[in-house]
């Protein structure tokens, strides 16, 4: 009776890993029927870290209505653990690419003011500890607008509260207000992106363009991120201009880490500790793991250096378990990543990026039907 893990990360923008874990146990069901199936959609923070906490039965969905990235309202969801009190939350449904338009991004204009509402939400269900997946955001405002939501008071020269998005962080003279029922709560910023919050590496120069950056805005932006931080150091004398992971979802992790102590935690170590993924690969019952299945949208190079994929295939091969990657797009070999039994894309044929988007979940079931009877070979 052979026993299999499904545990990919999302293909962004066309198959969720809930979706991926679906379709893969269906057809195990259908062509293995014998098999033991255990799916873990996981994440390392952005897109699909609520999903994997409450697939896993680990919490609860609780979902809000909040801002959106420009002020249109949206329905975001977190992930709810009543026994420990705990909120693990996923800035990117509240601030996060897909809740704009390609023609409407603008990072002097998106702001973060939802994901501080969503976490309200937790604070107001009685939440001792915030778990933050940051990833996938649309904004670039250093978390000013979250942490206005919370109640922490930004203000310019006068004494007035500073607007929403990357344009007023240059205005920004002080902060005057910080709730002292926030320094009560523990905070963990879970996320895999060591960039810095500012320079050649920083949150503007390496994600800014993905999020709508005009070439004229970058001075604009990366000066307002610079006197967010030098304003920061001056309430709570925490310098976060040059921290690892800093510039993390438009520099909301320096906020957060300078103004409320956030401490980042490597996305994947969160999910791998809460959904004892260790466990997972050893055998249950005397009966060993045979497969591990992951994959993501796209496999190459750059997978080798730490990214969820890799990891999963790296804790197979420790633990003896062959394991197979499946993406949209393979620029990778064998040869590059060693760790991995076989590696596979979906697409199947010529097609243009946006089709094989549309089409994931049918490419998927394609290449799985002829994919999976040479795992029952075995």
């Amino acid at each position: 009776m052979p026993r299999i893990l499904i545990a990919p990360d999302s293909f962004k923008g066309s198959l969720t890993a809930v979706q991926f874990c679906q379709i893969t146990e269906h057809l195990i069901q259908q062509l293995i029927p014998e098999a033991q199936v255990l799916r873990l959609p996981l994440s390392d923070g952005g897109e699909g870290f609520v999903d994997a906490f409450v697939t896993a039965d680990l919490a609860t969905r609780e979902t809000v209505w909040v801002s959106g990235p420009l002020g249109k309202k949206v329905k975001a969801a977190f992930a709810w653990q009543a026994h420990s009190n705990t909120a693990m939350i996923e800035m990117a449904q509240a601030s996060g690419l897909p809740k704009v338009r390609l023609d409407e991004r603008n990072p002097l204009q998106t702001h973060t003011y939802g994901t501080g509402q969503v976490i309200q939400a937790a604070l107001d269900k009685g939440a001792q500890k915030i778990v933050l997946g940051l990833g996938g955001s649309a904004t670039n405002d250093g978390g000013v607008a979250a942490l206005q939501a919370l109640g922490v008071e930004v203000v310019d020269a006068e004494r007035l509260p500073v607007g929403l998005g990357g344009q007023v962080l240059k205005s920004i003279a002080r902060i005057d207000k910080i709730p002292e029922a926030l320094n009560q709560v523990e905070w963990v910023l879970a996320c895999d992106v060591t960039n810095p919050l500012l320079g050649a590496n920083g949150a503007t120069a390496i994600f800014g363009p993905q999020k709508g950056l005009q070439p004229q805005q970058f001075e604009l932006l990366e000066n307002g991120l610079a006197n967010w931080a030098k304003v920061i150091q001056q309430r709570t004398g925490k310098t976060v201009a040059n921290l690892s992971g800093a510039g993390a979802a438009g520099g909301m992790a320096a906020g957060f880490m300078g103004i409320l102590n956030a401490q980042i935690q490597p996305g994947f170590e969160v999910l791998r500790e809460q959904l004892q993924l260790d466990a997972a690969m050893q055998p249950k019952d005397g009966v060993p793991l045979d497969w591990v299945i992951t994959g993501e949208g796209r496999i190459d190079e750059q997978t080798a250096f730490g990214k969820l994929p890799m990891r999963i295939a790296q804790m197979a091969q420790a633990n003896h378990v062959p394991c197979i990657g499946i993406c949209g797009s393979l620029g990778a070999s064998l040869q590059d990543l060693p760790a991995f039994n076989g590696l596979f894309s979906i697409v199947n044929a010529p097609m243009a990026e946006m089709d094989a988007m549309r089409d994931a979940p049918q490419l998927l079931e394609s290449l799985l039907r002829n994919l999976l009877p040479l795992l029952k070979m075995h």
